[in-house]
């Protein structure tokens, strides 16, 4: 069964405009499956099926045929009076995608609509150059969000997800569910997984296939102790400031070489740095930038955790990636920074829209009553920062405190 995703709607749009299509991401976040559900879009448009072609360059026999030359894939067109729709898996195998990208765009465009996917931005960046500037439209594809979630678990109640003052027992309902997030991702194959030891297994696999050898392989890294205690460093500093120089000194690499490894480990979707907020701030502010995982069960996985959430001691910095996830989804990466200040004055996210400002702290707390949130407050004073309210988002309060709105995890996307 094929569960709907939210990137389809902006997907959906480019399918009938010439541009190439490019579908970018973490292997197994559903990229596949996103292009069968195009192959339906496209049907229901009354696109024929002799009109659709789906091209997997994982099989060696169709790799090297699209190798040897663009012009082999007009092979498969049967019919030469409409336009025909190739939905390609993995370009970045081709020895060349740019080009052949390219040549089918300026050659053939009027008969072949290209929609194509890639697994790192390491490979793709190599080998998609500059030449298809104006040709192609690239779509992020992650893990599932929450809400996406509640979809694939079929949650029944999930029409009541973004909705504020819900019942305390759908609260704790989707509280639980918010637990299971936090401890297994939102990788659709384990969100489809019932039993815990299963999903437990599904991310050793993709920890091991993925983490360990495909990045290490497109990293061409030798040093392998080294990089895997990078990676559990990492995982277990989310929500924190990246010091690099405290990284080299600890695992006893050179500046160098965790430089690359991090560069490495961003361009293959596994982590985001953001960077700190200082527009318009005259007060000293840190440098450096602070890490997110693109998936929490991944993250556990590394570090061989998978306590329940209201157990663990790092249950504050999961759920603080958890919002930055949803933010990111929400929003986009490039509108999320984060505050704090050489007195340790810190605020956990600033987001910046429509040039008004959100400063948002995030507890993974149960409150009895509005408490806390004094930085929130002192940044809303900061003079030229166009903040009109401050926002604490926890696990079950909604009410309003001076110039804070305290949010519960299910409503406050809604501000934006």
């Amino acid at each position: 069964m094929l569960y709907n995703r939210k990137i389809q709607e902006k997907i959906n749009k480019w399918l009938f405009k010439d541009e190439i299509i490019v579908l970018n991401g973490p292997r197994q976040v559903g990229k596949t499956s996103i292009l069968k559900l195009i192959q339906k879009e496209l049907k229901n448009n009354g696109i024929g099926e002799d009109q659709i072609f789906y091209l997997n360059l994982e099989k060696l026999e169709i790799l090297d045929d699209l190798n040897k030359s663009p012009e082999n894939i007009l092979k498969y067109i049967k019919n030469k009076a409409a336009k025909n729709y190739f939905l390609i898996d993995e370009i970045q195998y081709l020895d060349n995608p740019s080009n052949f990208l390219k040549h089918l765009y300026d050659e053939h465009r009027s008969a072949v609509k290209l929609i194509t996917t890639g697994s790192s931005s390491l490979e793709l960046k190599a080998k998609l150059q500059d030449s298809l500037v104006g040709r192609k439209v690239a779509f992020m594809i992650n893990p599932l969000t929450f809400e996406e979630f509640l979809d694939f678990k079929q949650i029944e109640d999930k029409i009541y997800y973004r909705r504020e003052n819900i019942p305390n027992e759908l609260q704790n309902k989707f509280k639980k569910l918010l637990d299971e997030y936090l401890l297994f991702g939102g990788m659709p194959k384990v969100v489809l997984t019932s039993d815990y030891e299963d999903k437990k297994t599904l991310l050793k696999n993709y920890v091991n296939d993925y983490i360990n050898k495909d990045i290490r392989y497109i990293g061409k890294i030798n040093n392998l102790l080294k990089f895997n205690q990078l990676i559990k460093a990492l995982a277990s500093q989310i929500g924190c400031l990246l010091n690099i120089n405290e990284l080299t000194n600890t695992l006893g690499i050179s500046r160098r070489d965790t430089q690359s490894y991090l560069n490495l480990l961003e361009h293959t979707f596994v982590l985001d740095k953001i960077p700190p907020y200082n527009k318009n701030i005259r007060s000293q502010i840190t440098k450096m930038p602070k890490i997110y995982w693109f998936d929490l069960g991944v993250r556990n996985q590394i570090l061989n955790n998978f306590t329940d959430a209201p157990d663990r001691a790092d249950n504050g910095n999961m759920f603080e990636n958890f919002i930055y996830l949803e933010l990111k989804y929400a929003l986009g990466k490039e509108n999320i920074f984060f505050y704090r200040t050489t007195h340790k004055a810190e605020i956990d996210f600033i987001i910046e829209k429509n040039a008004v400002v959100y400063p948002v702290e995030v507890k993974y707390k149960t409150f009895n009553k509005p408490a806390g949130g004094r930085a929130l407050i002192n940044f809303c004073h900061i003079k030229n920062i166009n903040c009109q309210n401050a926002y604490l988002i926890n696990l079950n309060l909604e009410e309003d405190k001076d110039k804070i709105k305290f949010l519960t995890f299910n409503s406050f996307l809604n501000i934006f």
